[in-house]
């Protein structure tokens, strides 16, 4: 009789193998799935702390510089992060005010002159589409519904109410914002050697090389840029006194902060307000401010910018205006501001830590000038290649045949 090739003892192996594992991968499925739903509660109950905490990171590097610079005078640190972050605050205070200045302004003489324009705005719609529309009639009808005028009253009370309690919010980050910033830059050392004393001496080359990197980054971004928007507040402001429109301080301001540090969007966003103020004033005016502020862009595109942000914000415009829209999707303004001091960082980061390698030239996709100058480099490159191993074989077999002789002549 043929033997029986099975063997009884598989079963048993296999229901112990089973008795033993599975417990220990469905402990293992379970812990991971509440780490993770655990990790992913706590970063949305945390989002606007995190939030914070990023925007105070930024603005600690942006300010570090500064900050660096007093200590090196022989200011203690803490009485350095105060005076630069006081700076910086009485700016931020004078700009909201001159801004609120023109906007108050504008409001105020838009109702004083709504009479004025309503009578325009009637006289060009009966000359232009033939219609019999009186002003006071039209005045009267919007007046006469009292219910109206009151849901109107309401609706204005609880956006006030509304914009109030944005304001407090917004003071209430602003000030916690400033506080991680000045213990940021006022313990930094202290924090470094904390963070440091954990981490192996290789590790810590790497992580001060990340720090580094980011600092100058950062820095520099906001330093260019200021730089970058003090030429532009200049020029506009001049321009604007020329022209004759009124807030001429306040509105060179705005192109100039606004146009610098909104990404991708922000030379229309500034140019828009002075515009718009402008045509209330002297439609004329209008024309010769939107003139100014396209002859500066091509001023600052061509010559001022490429030569300021060389070293600071070395950034390819498509690179820019991608990382602008994921950094609004992923935060919104706060984001698409921060996002190019992280492209830049990253891109550095990539450089540093990359490998890099010679690009071979290419006929389809280069101009033939473009290609023609490729291959004779490549060509130079090639046959310098050679010389030197040449000089570098001589220069071997010299040595081992002055080593020979040396060795035949004690």
């Amino acid at each position: 009789m043929p033997e029986d090739q099975s063997n009884p003892a598989e079963p048993e192996t296999t229901a112990a193998w089973n008795r033993v594992w599975l417990p220990r991968v469905a402990y293992a499925t379970v812990t991971v799935l509440v780490v993770l739903y655990g990790s992913l509660w706590v970063f949305r109950s945390t989002g606007g702390f995190l939030v914070t905490l990023v925007i105070a990171l930024f603005a600690a590097f942006a300010l570090l510089p500064a900050v660096e610079s007093l200590s090196r005078r022989g200011w203690r640190r803490g009485l350095a992060t105060g005076a630069v972050m006081l700076g910086a605050a009485l700016f931020g205070a004078f700009f909201i005010y001159t801004l609120l200045n023109v906007v108050i302004g504008q409001i105020v003489k838009l109702g004083s002159q709504a009479p004025s324009y309503a009578q325009s705005i009637v006289s060009w719609v009966n000359n232009t589409f033939g219609t019999s529309i009186s002003s006071s009639n039209l005045v009267s009808q919007l007046t006469a519904d009292q219910s109206r005028l009151q849901a109107l009253s309401s609706n204005a009370v609880s956006g006030i109410l509304g914009l109030a309690a944005t304001a407090l919010g917004l003071v209430f980050q602003a000030l916690t914002i400033g506080l991680f910033v000045f213990y940021i830059l006022a313990d930094l050392p202290r924090l470094r050697n904390a963070v440091f004393r954990r981490l192996p001496p290789t590790s810590q080359l790497h992580a001060d090389t990340v720090i580094e990197i980011t600092i100058e980054k950062v820095g520099g971004y906001v330093y260019s840029r200021s730089l970058l928007a003090l030429v532009s507040a200049l020029f506009h402001f001049t321009a604007f006194k020329i022209i004759g429109i009124p807030y001429a301080v306040a509105l060179a301001m705005w192109v100039g902060i606004v146009s610098q540090f909104v990404p991708a969007v922000g030379t229309y966003i500034a140019g828009v307000v002075p515009i718009l103020i402008a045509l209330v004033e002297n439609p004329v005016d209008a024309i010769w401010v939107l003139a100014a502020i396209l002859a500066y862009q091509q001023v600052e595109n061509y010559l001022l910018s490429p030569r300021i942000t060389a070293n600071t914000m070395n950034l390819h415009p498509a690179v820019a205006f991608g990382s602008a829209i994921v950094g609004g999707s992923l935060l919104g303004g706060v984001g698409a501001l921060l996002a190019l001091p992280v492209a830049a960082t990253t891109t550095a980061l990539v450089q540093t830590y990359g490998d890099h390698y010679e690009v071979i030239a290419s006929g389809r996709i280069e101009s033939p000038t473009e290609y023609e100058t490729r291959m004779r480099e490549a060509a130079t490159h090639k046959e310098a290649r050679r010389r030197n191993r040449i000089e570098r074989l001589r220069s071997t077999t010299a040595s081992l045949r002055d080593d020979g002789r040396d060795r035949s002549h004690p």
